[in-house]
């Protein structure tokens, strides 16, 4: 992919960004429990573990055409964001929750000078609602 003035490499010998992400499906739980474990197993894995484990992946797909991952990666950066699994009701699994009653509403509730800001606190896993709730969270100090 080509953007602004990054350009993709051209030929073989060019170095390229791989990006990799793992959800967590873990067969008989509910998915509120698949969060919960995802959760657990991103932040209870050392960064030397999941490098050991992607050059392992890379060494496996990509080793019978020349991969040597000792060699060939220049560096691997590990974004361990449990954001990612931030809880988002599903309405086949989960009841309908009045104003002010879900289980997000109630964990964010303010506690004096304190306002809890993250994606849980909005039950979306994604950047835009961990800004969204930061924003929600200033106002309430604010008040």
């Amino acid at each position: 992919m080509s953007l602004g003035g990054y350009q993709f490499s051209r030929s073989e010998d060019e170095p390229v960004v791989l990006h990799f992400s793992k959800a967590m499906i873990i067969p008989g739980l509910s998915p509120r429990d698949q969060h919960r474990a995802g959760r657990a197993e991103l932040l209870g894995t050392s960064f030397e573990t999941i490098e050991k484990d992607l050059r392992m992946t890379l060494a496996g797909a990509y080793g019978p055409f020349g991969f040597d991952p000792q060699t060939d990666i220049a560096a691997i950066t590990v974004n361990r964001w449990p954001h990612g699994y931030a809880y988002a009701y599903n309405s086949l699994f989960d009841p309908e929750y009045g104003p002010g009653e879900a289980p997000h509403e109630i964990g964010r509730a303010r506690f004096g000078n304190i306002a809890i800001a993250n994606s849980d606190a909005g039950a979306r896993a994604y950047l835009d609602e961990a800004i969204n709730q930061a924003h929600r969270a200033i106002a309430e100090l604010a008040d």
